[in-house]
């Protein structure tokens, strides 16, 4: 049986802008193959120890991001293809189960910022081992209530456009 709904028949069945929901569930610990660069790899080491884990370390850094970004210190890449790092830095690998939830968070900061998930990981390395914000080792007083990121083709000039949206709320960082 052929389907001879054509594209021009669209506005005569539906309205003229489409949207969808997904609602994604798996998988709850994604694998994931962090690149770290081997000059990184002593302070990441030191960071894991202190934070108890790669995850622990990298929520945590995600609840910096917002600090960072108002700081002006995360990048703001400007090209339709995501920037991965740069070749010939000897990265390592590190395999590492994230959250369902923190995964989606590092995804939608990367993608906002232009960048890779793993690239976005050494970013917010970087930031911190810089000391540029000044940092306590208390916990932060707020957590990311939610993290949006959507990119759109703008029809004037066909530029491409990242939106993203942190939304802090007061409150003791989650420890799961």
């Amino acid at each position: 049986m052929r389907n001879n709904f054509h594209l021009r028949d669209l506005f005569t069945y539906m309205e003229a802008t489409l949207e969808w929901i997904s609602r994604a569930k798996e998988p709850g610990m994604p694998a994931c193959t962090l690149l770290v660069p081997v000059r990184l790899e002593p302070y990441l080491r030191r960071r894991k120890r202190k934070q108890g884990g790669v995850v622990r370390y990298l929520q945590n850094l995600l609840l910096k991001a917002a600090v960072f970004r108002a700081a002006g210190l995360l990048p703001k890449v400007e090209r339709t293809t995501r920037y991965y790092q740069r070749s010939g830095q000897g990265l390592e690998k590190w395999h590492v189960r994230i959250p369902a939830p923190t995964w989606t968070e590092l995804r939608c900061l990367a993608g906002s910022c232009g960048v890779t998930m793993t690239h976005m990981f050494v970013i917010l390395m970087e930031i911190e081992k810089s000391g540029k914000i000044k940092s306590t080792e208390d916990p932060p007083t707020y957590r990311l209530k939610n993290i949006g990121f959507w990119e759109a083709r703008v029809e004037e000039n066909h530029r491409t456009e990242r939106h993203a949206i942190l939304t802090l709320e007061r409150g003791p960082p989650d420890r799961g």
